[in-house]
Formats: structure tokens, sequence, C-alpha cells
């Protein structure tokens, strides 16, 4: 018995003097290289005025390119110009393609990238509140390590789910934001265009909207998805989706994010569940 408390002992004494820091450490670097690919892909304010620095391009690709056609730049969590060609049939519009473009003072938000962004960078400060200031030391330990884990998980879940949750907005909100206002021309109001990240792809989506038939109540208890037969308010009218029509481009960036964050996410729960099995 008193081998086997001495041997528990020397486990427990070696979890937190080496296991912890090593694991703390290995979380500040994944996390920090997370950090390092939101910067590397978001302009730096210094370069505004140097054209020679621009923001990545990427070409979407549909199963019916005579349908939608896009070219779109994201700089960091915005998309900063766009070209979008998009054939549109309805009773308002005719079935020419449409040319439209994002205004140059126009700009998309990618809501879901900025809310990751923000995610990771309170996980790595509160990492390194956790380090010596040459980086060499821990200054946690026991409890107070099984804590900062459980904070770590709840940040990277948030961080991990608004990337891989799509349509972070519901319908009446993308409706609102009305994003679409920078594109000239304009779209014929039966049709909204949205751009959201589903995991480590970059979609672009085209609702085709019919009025709802006249005495239509609206559920509003929850967010209104964009599935074919939903409805929704926009404006003072309340219109039906009755075709959606999609497009996507990977980003591998993201992709790369996210791989780090999932690593991150299994490092914490291990290193929780090691020293509550000490306790």
């Amino acid at each position: 018995m008193e081998q086997a408390a001495c041997a528990r002992e020397h486990e427990h004494e070696w979890l937190i003097k080496s296991e912890v820091p090593a694991t703390i450490k290995q979380l500040t670097l994944g996390l920090e290289r997370c950090m390092n690919l939101f910067k590397s892909n978001t302009k730096n304010p210094r370069d505004a005025k140097d054209e020679t620095v621009k923001p990545k391009k990427y070409v979407f690709s549909a199963p019916h390119q005579e349908v939608m056609k896009a070219v779109v730049a994201v700089d960091g969590h915005r998309i900063t110009s766009a070209d979008i060609s998009l054939r549109l049939h309805s009773a308002k519009s005719h079935s020419a393609p449409v040319q439209m473009a994002l205004r140059e003072s126009s700009v998309w938000p990618l809501q879901q990238i900025l809310t990751s962004h923000q995610c990771v960078s309170r996980a790595v400060n509160l990492l390194r509140d956790t380090l010596s200031l040459d980086g060499c030391d821990v200054k946690c330990q026991g409890d107070a390590s099984c804590m900062l884990m459980q904070q770590l998980e709840v940040l990277l879940s948030k961080a991990v789910d608004s990337l891989m949750i799509p349509d972070q907005w519901d319908l009446t909100e993308q409706a609102r934001l009305n994003y679409q206002a920078g594109l000239r021309p304009l779209l014929p109001d039966d049709h909204m265009v949205v751009f959201y990240i589903h995991c480590s792809r970059l979609v672009l989506a085209v609702y085709t909207l019919t009025q709802a038939p006249l005495g239509t109540k609206l559920q509003v208890s929850s967010p209104i998805r964009a599935y074919v037969g939903s409805m929704f308010e926009r404006g003072n009218q309340c219109v039906e989706v009755s075709v959606v029509n999609k497009m996507e481009v990977t980003m591998a960036w993201i992709a790369e994010v996210l791989c780090l964050l999932t690593t991150a996410q299994q490092l914490c729960q291990q290193l929780k569940e090691k020293v509550s099995l000490m306790r």
C-alpha cells in the first residue's frame, strides 16, 4: 500500500512538473500558429496604399458553371471585392446572365472568421498569462490547470463551431443586414445573395424568393434557416424561399486553422482527464 501511494505521489509530481508545463507550451505554440494564419491572411493596415499587396482571390466552382460564376478577394474576415455572374429565373428577372461587382467602397464581412479569430486570441492570452516572461516556466499547477483547460475548451469550441456551422444568422437577420446592397447593379428584390463559411469552404448561396400567401403567420421562436420552403420577413413582406443555388471554394488556411484547433481541443481534454485522475 505504501509503495502504491508513493508511486502515485511520484506520478502526480511528474504530471504537475512535466506534463502540465509541456502541454501548456504545446498549446501555446499551436494556437500562436493559428493566430499567425489569421494575421498572414489579413492585409496589414500599413500596406493599405501599397497596390502590390493584394488580398488572395478565390474562384468559385459550381456543378453548372453556366448558371453561377464568381471570383472574390478575401482580406481576413472581409470580402473586399467580388465579381459575380448569375443566371436568374423568376417572374421579375429574365434568364440572361447578370454581371455584378462589389463596389470599391463596400466590404462584405465574414463574421464567422472574425468570431473564430477573437476566440483564438483570447485563448492565446490565457495561455500567455500562465507563462513566465521568458516563456520557460509555467505558473499553473494542479486544480488551476484543470480550470485553465476548461476555459480553453469553451473558447476553442466556439472558435471551431463558428467555422464549422454554416448560416450563423437566420434569414431575417441576413435580410436586415443587407450586405448585397453593396453590389452593382442591384439584384432584383426577389433574389438574395449570402456568403458564409462552412468548414474550410467559402460558400456563395443565391436564394430565389416568392411572396408568401396572404395571411401567412411566421413562427419566429427559432432562427429561420435557408431551405426551400422557408418563410421569413423581408422589409414589410413575408417571402418564401423557392430555389436555392450554391457554389463554393476551399480556403486552405481555414482548413489548417481547424486542424490546429482540433489538436488543441484534444490536448486540453487529455490533460484535464490526467489531472482529474491524480486528484
